[in-house]
């Protein structure tokens, strides 16, 4: 090893001396600039304060407070005051401060000038970005195209989301296609069909002593995380998980169930119920529809839900369905009539991702109502906070032409009746030309070729759309693809206000507002929009006329409301205090929305054979990709603790938690030790996971925590995700996750 001499220690002493003194006279090349918080004062050294704002890694929408340091945000705590998360943050949280800080961020708009996925830019103004935008447009409505824009919008529950669909009725386009089929379509559809309200049922944890978790993990993936963690501490529920994987979080009971067999589970306890009678008569009588026999419109005798249930559905019957004895369905269900504070949860669309993805949620659903666990008893349809709406847009005849057309994911057509968006479909529909070819290509708040199954359709897709704009803050692989790339500020940079995650009994409006000014030249996506309106002119630059997306928001909210919910985060009401099972209006067993839809797509002649009782599907076994020869093992798909959409590569604080054990960074494998037995593993081994469609290497990790015959592994990381072939629910476009089979063999 090499010594410093005096020599040596006096001339770097010199050095250091030279530079202090050069940094006295010069700007340290190396400070890191602090951008004073907007309507702040500057940023002043030593200056202090807290600013509430909604975080927006997830869907489930917490009230945050950031610290902000001399301008500069340093800190994310949770908001005590949020009914949402009631001050916890979870670990997605805490990483938004990397994200803004990133230094891969895009930081001015980029023209591609090389071939697609050749990483050649050059930058431009917005000024040029908008005006190529609005110009390539233009020439579609010219053209009496408007149609052939299709916008994938990530970003739902947001007025963001809202002046996106306002910009696409006045431009002409009915192709706003949301990510709500890949993500918790089943429960939310369910909602909708049963209670009228779209969105994930509000789940009333405070009231509940026992928690049935229906394929979700309160811990890793579910939008009530941060409450659960609050009412656990306080209450001490009891609860049971059902999942072909054992959770993280505290649990008293696992009961591992076959992939996709939640619903003929529920549907099981159901029978119990009301075999045994064990269900709340009077209650089903005057607030439930479709319980019993009943006449329809026409005057038509309709079974009802009770004979569907007695003539099938006994815990023998589905045995071979859900892996679970006879006995433990008969014990659960028994204990479930027992504790009259009960919620049965499903609430991350994990129970869902299936074949027979809306059934299983019609079932769930039922499963509550039977139970009493409406509105103030365990799982609703959320709250709405009645948000002020705009004056209608102005609809021109080439606006009304393109919005008659049909939508390119086949949403609300034969081929998905009763689904609100079909994202999966939308390769296909791009490569086939079919119904009519897609010209321009907007992706916002998703990376398919990440976060979707089916990455070669998509690349041959992308390749094949003339104009493809990426709206992101990172040259993620979707943007690599694209010929405009607008950088997007950051959630911490920007105004929005989101619907978030309610409890039972309330609304909850969050607002995301900026803590610091854009660090890049950056704009929040609203402004984006009202410019591209502004460019476009004519009937949709009227549809849009403010200069900015904060006038747009503050037409929409008086400005006590605004000011209001910029000192507290939100808005929210004060929970309901209704007796538990008392609701406000009739929940339908017997959907009349699904009879009403289904009648009017071409399966009406087909309809009463499919849809007994009006609404109720019966439940029928999962669909399987794959030779069960071939691919013996079945895939579980799960979203871990730090799972983002679109992947955590530029957020190291998430990359660097461990989803099972040991070292974070390989992927990992989870399977039974019987099974590895069967196939020759050991725990740490080298595999190849392979599907009918793709493969991926990994860390073999043995666990008595995973159901016999399925291997575990979590998305985000790596090429699960290419694992996945992509069928779905015809019904209602449900993406299943969980209907891929796999085999596993050691690496030599």
């Amino acid at each position: 090893m090499s010594r410093f001499g005096r020599r040596e220690l006096l001339g770097g002493a010199a050095l250091a001396g030279a530079a202090a003194l050069g940094c006295r006279r010069s700007r340290d090349p190396y400070r890191i600039d602090k951008p004073p918080v907007p309507g702040g004062r500057g940023g002043r050294a030593g200056e202090e304060r807290w600013v509430l704002s909604t975080c927006a890694l997830c869907d489930a929408g917490c009230g945050i407070k950031v610290r902000v340091v001399e301008g500069r945000a340093v800190k994310i705590e949770g908001n005590p005051d949020h009914p949402v998360n009631l001050g916890g943050l979870c670990s997605r949280g805490q990483a938004a401060l990397q994200a803004l800080y990133h230094p891969d961020r895009v930081r001015s708009p980029l023209r591609r000038i090389g071939a697609r996925g050749e990483g050649k830019w050059r930058p431009i103004s917005w000024d040029e970005a908008i005006g190529e935008l609005a110009g390539k447009l233009g020439k579609l409505r010219a053209a009496g195209h408007p149609e052939r824009l299709v916008l994938i919008d990530g970003e739902t529950g947001t007025f963001t989301h809202d002046l996106w669909a306002r910009f696409l009725v006045a431009f002409g386009s009915p192709n706003h296609i949301g990510l709500e089929s890949a993500r918790a379509a089943g429960v939310e559809l369910a909602t909708l069909y049963t209670q009228g309200r779209y969105g994930l049922p509000a789940c009333d944890l405070a009231r509940g002593r026992l928690l049935l978790a229906m394929g979700t993990d309160l811990l890793e993936s579910s939008g009530q995380a941060m409450r659960f963690l609050s009412w656990a501490r306080l209450v001490r529920p009891h609860v049971v998980c059902v999942s072909p994987r054992r959770p993280g979080c505290r649990f008293d009971e696992w009961i591992p169930i076959a992939p996709g067999g939640y619903g003929a589970l529920a549907l099981s306890l159901a029978h119990v119920l009301v075999r045994d009678g064990l269900v709340d008569r009077e209650f089903l009588r005057e607030s439930v529809l479709g319980f019993s026999g009943w006449r329809d419109q026409a005057g038509v005798e309709q079974s009802g839900f009770e004979t569907l249930i007695r003539a099938a559905y006994a815990p023998d019957q589905t045995q071979e369905g859900t892996g679970i004895a006879a006995a433990t369905v008969e014990r659960l269900a028994h204990a479930l009539a027992k504790q009259r504070r009960v919620v049965v949860a499903a609430s991350d669309g994990g129970a869902t991702a299936a074949s027979n993805g809306l059934a299983t949620g019609l079932a769930i659903a039922a499963l509550n109502a039977l139970l009493g666990n409406l509105e103030g008893g365990g799982a609703a349809g959320a709250q709405v906070y009645a948000v002020p709406q705009w004056e209608a847009p102005t609809v021109d005849a080439i606006a009304a032409a393109g919005t008659a057309a049909p939508r390119i994911d086949g949403a609300g057509t034969a081929a998905c009746p009763l689904g609100r968006s079909r994202v999966q479909a939308v390769p296909a529909a791009i490569a086939q030309s079919n119904p009519y070819p897609v010209e321009a290509l907007f992706l916002h708040g998703t990376d398919p070729l990440t976060a979707l199954p089916g990455r070669q359709e998509w690349v041959a897709a992308l390749h094949q759309v003339p104009f493809l704009v990426r709206a992101t803050s990172w040259l993620d692989e979707s943007a690599w693809q694209a010929d405009l790339v607008l950088p997007e500020s950051l959630p911490l940079e920007a105004l929005d206000v989101v619907t978030c995650a309610p409890p039972a009994g309330e609304w909850v409006v969050g607002l995301r507002q900026p803590v610091v000014t854009p660090l890049q030249d950056t704009r929040q996506m609203g402004d984006v929009i009202v410019a591209l309106a502004a460019g476009l002119g004519g009937s949709v630059g009227r549809s849009l006329p403010w200069k900015s997306y904060s006038d747009a928001v503050a037409t929409s909210l008086p400005a006590e409301t605004l000011a209001e919910m910029r000192e507290k985060g939100g808005r929210w009401n004060q929970p309901k205090t209704d007796v538990p099972g008392s609701i406000p209006y009739k929940f339908e067993i017997c959907s009349q929305a699904i009879a009403s839809r289904m009648a009017g797509t071409a399966d009406a002649a087909h309809a009463s054979q499919a849809w007994p009782c009006k609404g109720l599907p019966p439940w029928t076994p999962p669909r399987f990709s794959g030779d069960p020869l071939q691919f013996p093992l079945h895939l579980l798909p799960y979203r871990p603790v730090p799972f983002v959409e679109n992947g955590i590569r530029f957020l190291p604080w998430l990359s660097e938690l461990p989803l099972v054990s040991g070292d974070p960074w390989p992927v990992r494998a989870e399977i039974n030790p019987a099974d590895a037995a069967r196939f020759g593993l050991a725990d740490g081994d080298q595999v190849l996971v392979e599907s009918p469609i793709g493969s991926c290497k990994a860390v073999a990790q043995l666990s008595d925590g995973v159901r016999v015959g399925v291997v575990a592994m979590a998305l985000g990381r790596g090429a699960v995700v290419d694992l996945v072939v992509p069928d779905e629910d015809h019904w209602s476009g449900v993406l299943a996750w969980q209907g891929t089979r796999v085999r596993v063999s050691k690496v030599s």
